[in-house]
């Protein structure tokens, strides 16, 4: 199980941005926009299969596997690996008990040096291609604008799920696909 424990803030220049875009001028939809990226930033990551900005990112995994392919990428930061038999049955995990193994484009696996008597392991880390709005590449961020855009102009109809063809456009140099 994956979980986004503290999604990109997308409140300030994206928001913007999108407004401009929009050619709104007023906050009364700013709720409604946030949203809308927030959407947006999790179909690049779904089209692309990178974490477009900085997320805190927790995943779950049954502690019998000893070791687990990370679905986010790319990884930034380790934060704890902790081993859980319930909602408040924690225990964190020391160096010694797992690695944590980067591979090429962000890609990680986490291995556990032996099976704990807890039924489920959590990681929890950073992702992300970039921590900023602004640093991030203009393809990227354009494509979440737009795909924003689109969404906020069709939300009274039930239309494709799919990003539009010029937003997927920009963004398939980026797109990993794994296997």
């Amino acid at each position: 199980m994956r979980v986004i424990s503290a999604p990109a803030s997308l409140a300030d220049g994206p928001l913007e941005e999108l407004r401009q875009w929009l050619a709104i001028s007023t906050d009364a939809d700013d709720p409604l926009l946030v949203n809308l990226l927030g959407a947006a930033h999790a179909m690049c990551e779904r089209f692309t299969g990178l974490v477009p900005l900085k997320c805190e990112i927790r995943e779950r995994f049954l502690a019998s596997s000893l070791v687990h392919r990370l679905a986010s990428r790319p990884i930034i930061e380790l934060l704890d690996v902790t081993a859980m038999s319930g909602v408040y049955d924690r225990r964190l995990l020391q160096d010694a008990d797992f690695v944590l193994e980067l591979e090429e484009e962000g890609a990680a696996r986490l291995e556990l040096h032996r099976a704990t008597d807890e039924p489920q392991v959590e990681i929890r880390f950073y992702a992300g291609l970039e921590s900023e709005w602004s640093q991030l590449d203009q393809s990227l961020r354009h494509g979440i604008i737009r795909y924003a855009a689109h969404q906020y102009r069709e939300r009274d109809t039930a239309g494709d799920e799919n990003p539009p063809a010029a937003v997927a456009a920009l963004w398939r140099p980026w797109r990993r696909l794994r296997l």
